[in-house]
């Protein structure tokens, strides 16, 4: 059953643990982008094999071989060209053919279930300078990944990025993709997700596009959790039926935090910013909820005190009864947010960020040549990887209207 948002257009669907085994049929995903695997540890929790992984980054790729060995990773630094061999960066997707990557993988065209990926956000960051395509390092990556879409000829596909790509100085971006798959077969359906609505403890806002062969309006995953009764009342009031569930509450940093052993901070990938005792003198100042603004004129520093610094959440406290906000690859830095622990006078710590970000508590992070991680490059794998609470939700919605047009198939194949 779909629901219809009667205001946005949107068509969504209920998603359950069951989805993931509907058919029994195995469901090969190519990842593009894919950092640390967030992304694909949600879609393989919902039922997905994550069949060959593309990515540029070596600490990166370091921390997916350590952690799911059995996931192809394409990093080749050579190819045949003309006959002569041409040396590429590891990973980089601009150098890398559709047609090789499958049968590096043991695919077909046209055999594969799912294409994901998220190219570099930062061109269309709020936080970021807002290049978009304009960037000269990662504006024009979303065109390589329609260019393997349209190679690879998947079941579907998922596009991920930051909610600011739907800004109207970025509106060529989904133009030309839009225009890219136009007549291909392919439906188009677009929203913005808060990841706090499926189970993850943080509210993050992130923009998907899914590609669908043969449904005209792909749908997406009716949330799973809302932050109480009276929002959970807004959502439904613009829908076409009523769905017979309420959802879960939002899980809570308090909720994510209580899942941490005693003994994580014997980790290899274990690290925290070493804060003076200035500023910790500073952080007693600051409640839950509050930031920089509470502190007095004397104890400010002076970029503080001129008035121009504008950031609503600059060393802020996290509120322990509600979702976190935007864990970005900085979070460890209580200077970048609202990322001062909620009970003690520190910054998070990199294992605090991953369980914001919903990573399981087993996977780990690594730096290529060290045997433990460092701050910034755990920061940056977690910072910029896709919730996979939130994955997992949009690759159920997925499995099951691929399954379902599939069984409406086989129907019309049957003899009357």
């Amino acid at each position: 059953m779909k629901y219809l948002n009667l205001k946005t257009g949107l068509n969504y669907i209920r998603v359950s643990d069951k989805d993931a085994q509907l058919n029994g049929m195995e469901y090969n995903v190519v990842s593009l982008f894919s950092g640390a695997g967030g992304l694909d540890i949600g879609l393989e929790q919902a039922g997905f094999r994550t069949a060959v992984c593309v990515e540029n980054d070596l600490n990166c790729r370091t921390t997916l071989r350590h952690n799911r060995p059995e996931w192809l990773l394409f990093d080749h630094p050579t190819k045949v060209l003309n006959e002569k061999i041409i040396t590429r960066a590891p990973g980089d997707i601009r150098h890398i053919d559709a047609e090789e990557l499958l049968e590096f993988a043991g695919l077909k065209p046209g055999k594969v279930a799912l294409v994901v990926g998220g190219a570099p956000c930062q061109p269309f960051s709020n936080i970021g300078k807002k290049e978009g395509e304009n960037d000269a390092k990662n504006g024009d990556l979303f065109l390589e990944f329609v260019r393997m879409v349209k190679g690879i000829q998947p079941e579907a596909f998922i596009f991920e990025n930051v909610a600011g790509i739907i800004q109207s100085k970025h509106s060529k971006v989904l133009q030309y993709m839009f225009e890219q798959f136009q007549g291909s077969g392919y439906g188009l359906s677009y929203a913005l997700l808060n990841a706090a609505n499926y189970g993850v403890p943080q509210r993050r806002e992130r923009f998907i596009l899914i590609g669908m062969k043969g449904i005209k309006e792909p749908a997406f995953p009716l949330p799973t959790h809302m932050k109480d009764q009276a929002a959970w009342q807004n959502f439904v009031k613009e829908l076409d039926q009523v769905p017979n569930f309420i959802p879960q509450k939002w899980v809570s940093v308090k909720d994510a935090f209580s899942r941490l052993p005693k003994d994580y901070k014997s980790r290899n990938d274990y690290v925290v910013m070493n804060i003076s005792d200035v500023v910790k003198h500073r952080m007693t100042f600051i409640s839950q909820g509050k930031n920089f603004k509470v502190l007095p004129m004397e104890l400010r520093p002076n970029c503080w005190k001129s008035g121009k610094h504008q950031g609503n959440d600059t060393f802020g406290r996290l509120v322990a009864d509600l979702p976190s906000v935007t864990i970005r690859t900085a979070a460890y830095n209580p200077a970048k947010g609202m990322y001062i622990h909620p009970f003690e006078d520190r910054g998070l710590d990199i294992i605090e960020m991953a369980i914001l970000q919903d990573f399981p508590l087993e996977w780990e992070y690594k730096t290529s040549g060290r045997e433990k991680v460092t701050l910034v490059s755990g920061g940056k794998q977690i910072g910029n990887a896709v919730p996979p609470g939130l994955a997992r939700a949009l690759g159920l919605a997925i499995r099951k209207q691929i399954s379902a047009k599939l069984e409406s198939t086989k129907k019309l194949a049957l003899p009357v």
